[in-house]
């Protein structure tokens, strides 16, 4: 099947897949419903084979009515974290399309590395990053804000991440699966992930242990061959 959603993406020249998680969550307590490997195969698959960007998304079944002329308190808020690279762009180009719907309130996180890494090897990596990111740090308007926060390792990063989880303020979240990208601010995490085709963050904020209700869209972008 994935050749197929492979050659009818070619076809129609899409330019991004979503992909349906293979675990359910129930939306009446939040337990696992159902889990189908034969799906996670199959999203394996298209992120190895894809002719264009994919998301997978992890539904929580936490979804509002859309209304254009909600207030901010009752709009859809979407929080995308960015630590940097071409995943991670991707996601913000996406996030940025999302926030065009007045209905949705969008946050970008960037967790920063302490040791100001634009100095060293992935130099120009930083200045796409922060090219990409100029439009909403200088020029935020209406539902769209900035934060950013400098993290020293993988342990801050968790510590962050866990507490975005808890604090519960999102429906969802965007991130990029940034899978095989070394950082400072996931060094040593990737050990720990349990599904690695959500990335480092995604599947962190996928995880069981925590009550967090927020669904979670992972990007990648086409990886170039």
């Amino acid at each position: 099947m994935y050749d197929d959603i492979c050659t009818l993406a070619i076809d129609k020249a899409t330019s991004l897949i979503i992909l349906p998680f293979h675990r359910k969550w129930s939306r009446v307590n939040g337990s696992i419903e159902s889990e189908n490997q034969n799906t996670r195969t199959l999203n394996c698959r298209v992120l190895e084979t894809a002719p264009c960007s994919v998301g997978i998304l992890v539904n929580r079944g936490h979804v509002k009515c859309t209304n254009s002329s909600a207030s901010p308190n009752e709009a859809y808020r979407v929080a995308l974290i960015f630590l940097g690279g071409s995943d991670d762009r991707e996601a913000l180009t996406f996030a940025k399309r999302v926030a065009n719907d007045t209905y949705i309130s969008l946050t970008v996180i960037r967790l920063v590395d302490a040791s100001g890494y634009e100095d060293g090897n992935d130099k120009w990596e930083w200045v796409q990053d922060n090219e990409m990111l100029k439009e909403i740090k200088y020029n935020g308007a209406g539902y769209v804000s900035y934060v950013e926060q400098i993290v020293e390792d993988g342990i801050k990063t968790t510590r962050k991440i866990r507490s975005l989880m808890d604090e519960n303020e999102y429906d969802m979240f965007i991130v990029g699966r940034r899978y095989n990208v070394s950082s400072p601010q996931t060094l040593g995490l990737d050990q720990w992930s349990e599904f690695p085709e959500l990335g480092v963050i995604g599947d962190m904020l996928s995880s069981t242990d925590s009550r967090c209700k927020s669904s979670v869209l992972v990007i990648q972008q086409q990886q170039q061959r």
